[in-house]
């Protein structure tokens, strides 16, 4: 599995997704810097805000960043039928296909939380100097919000093949690529006193519980009439 994962990561130039990762961290973390400057609509006020709002960014940003990377590894091979070809090498289908998506959720997972922990520290480090907002970490339970990087980076990775169920019926990667867009503005859109849909627990679980479904469901139902 490991080597078929390294093949289509050579195959398809991955590093430049990997520096498109960080690069998305560096804006992340400039734009809430700009969060904490802004004095008429400070929404960066203390650390707390720091990490929800790379929280909501992180989930955004890499929702969509997986249904780029879904388009490009199998949405793209199954319309332009190279994925014909592939099928061709004594490589059992299914287990091309896991390696693919595992290729996306590691990817999402990763880079989850990367950009939620480098871009508060990047945040701190500006803050330290600056001193845009209290300087206090005493309200911050660091095994908590180490819990919660984990386990929403993990939600959003899966969250993320949802843009599969929708991108595979007509081959399409404008309508992965939109319905990825939906799903991570439905999610974090702040409807008012911090509410998002996915501060709602069962919510973000049960999306992920349903993009692994649709996971599941490709990888069993993958034949030849898929690609006809």
């Amino acid at each position: 599995m490991l080597s078929l994962m390294k093949l289509e990561m050579k195959k398809y130039k991955f590093r430049g997704n990997i520096i498109g990762g960080f690069i998305a961290i560096l804006i992340i973390t400039a734009f809430m810097i700009l969060m904490s400057i802004d004095s008429a609509d400070q929404a960066v006020a203390n650390y707390g805000d720091a990490f929800k709002v790379a929280d909501i960014l992180a989930s955004v940003t890499f929702t969509i960043f997986a249904a780029v990377l879904l388009s490009k590894l199998i949405i793209d091979e199954f319309k332009s039928k190279s994925i014909t070809v592939l099928f061709m090498y004594p490589i059992e289908r299914k287990k091309l296909l896991v390696a693919k998506l595992a290729i996306v959720v590691l990817f999402t997972f990763a880079f989850g939380v990367l950009t939620r922990v480098l871009s508060v520290s990047g945040f701190y480090l500006f803050n330290h100097f600056a001193q845009f907002i209290p300087n206090d970490l005493s309200q911050i339970s660091w095994m908590e919000q180490s819990v919660k990087i984990l386990i929403n980076s993990a939600m959003t990775s899966f969250i993320a093949l949802i843009p599969l169920f929708f991108g595979m019926r007509k081959h399409s990667t404008v309508t992965t690529i939109v319905s990825a867009i939906f799903i991570g503005a439905l999610l974090n859109s702040n409807a008012g006193n911090d509410f998002t849909l996915s501060s709602i627990v069962f919510v973000p679980l049960l999306l992920a519980a349903l993009g692994i479904a649709i996971a599941y469901l490709s990888i069993r139902n993958i034949n030849d009439k898929d690609i006809v």
